[in-house]
């Protein structure tokens, strides 16, 4: 009986761990971010940058290199912490399906690939460049790991929660999610339409984080 108890407190105990996370994740990423650039923003510049448009100078990750580059570091930290609680916290609150297992991975996957996103862009890469160390093409793989999980992670949730009224809606944003984020990365208009996916993303890990803060099994 106490240990019944135990697991149930330490069960809550995550869920609210998980919720808190998920819905922090994307304000404090972009708050940064955004105070970061408008710190660094005569750095941003010299390099080409542009909001729209300009030189294909890596954005976010570019700030890592900059006058504030810790800032921007910490936070790819912290930010991919968060999510991989938060994919802790989801994990036994899921249907028992095998999707559910690839949706929790593929979760936890974008949370450590922006713990790597840590490691800093090469400075080839600021200029359309190949990575030149072995931290610069960590953090090539984490960049294109966070594209892949931003499509699947969704994805794999939606077919996950199918059907399952305790999850409702969230089958129907996942998809939403999964689509509006490619078709953000596929808009040519810079930095701003990357911007509008990395909110969708974000936006999506928030809407699962209430659902979760809802959800009885």
């Amino acid at each position: 009986m106490a240990g019944s108890t135990d697991a149930a407190v330490k069960g809550a105990t995550l869920r609210r761990a998980g919720v808190l996370a998920g819905f922090l994740a994307g304000p404090f990423f972009l708050i940064s971010v955004g105070l970061n650039t408008s710190a660094s923003i005569g750095y941003l510049h010299r390099l080409g940058w542009e909001f729209v448009g300009g030189e294909q100078v890596p954005w976010p990750s570019s700030l890592a290199r900059g006058p504030h580059g810790w800032a921007q570091v910490a936070t790819f930290l912290i930010t991919g912490l968060l999510i991989v609680i938060l994919a802790a916290a989801v994990r036994d609150r899921l249907p028992r399906r095998r999707a559910s297992s690839f949706a929790v991975v593929l979760l936890a996957v974008l949370g450590v690939a922006l713990l790597l996103a840590a490691f800093r862009v090469d400075t080839p890469m600021l200029s359309g460049g190949n990575p030149k160390t072995w931290n610069g093409w960590v953090h090539g793989i984490a960049f294109l790991l966070i594209i892949a999980t931003g499509v699947l992670a969704p994805l794999t949730m939606a077919l996950a929660v199918r059907g399952d009224p305790g999850w409702r809606p969230i089958a129907v944003v996942s998809l939403a999610a999964s689509a509006l984020f490619i078709v953000f990365l596929i808009l040519p208009w810079g930095n701003a339409t990357f911007l509008l996916a990395i909110v969708t993303l974000f936006g999506w890990i928030a809407a699962l984080a209430a659902r979760l803060a809802t959800h009885h099994p």
